[in-house]
């Protein structure tokens, strides 16, 4: 069993691919991509984005000012 924690939300634009990760305001560096589960719009992302120290990057993506990051969670271990 894995324990998580939740990362401050995140603001999309569409004039950005890359953010930093925040943990109660404070800049946050996960351990690696695969320990970061996110939601936009209400689909669970997975293999579209990285994750280089405190940024988590979606090269592809081409967010609107509608887009909504729902959660950001950051899985501490997994066993």
């Amino acid at each position: 069993m894995g324990s998580y924690e939740a990362l401050d939300n995140i603001t999309l634009s569409s004039s950005k691919t890359t953010y930093t990760i925040t943990k109660g305001k404070v800049v946050f560096e996960p351990i690696s991509a695969d320990n970061i589960i996110c939601a936009i719009n209400g689909v669970v992302q997975s293999g579209n984005f990285s994750v280089i120290g405190s940024k988590i990057i979606f090269p592809e993506a081409a967010f609107s000012s509608s887009d909504k990051m729902d959660y950001i969670l950051h899985l501490r271990t997994v066993s």
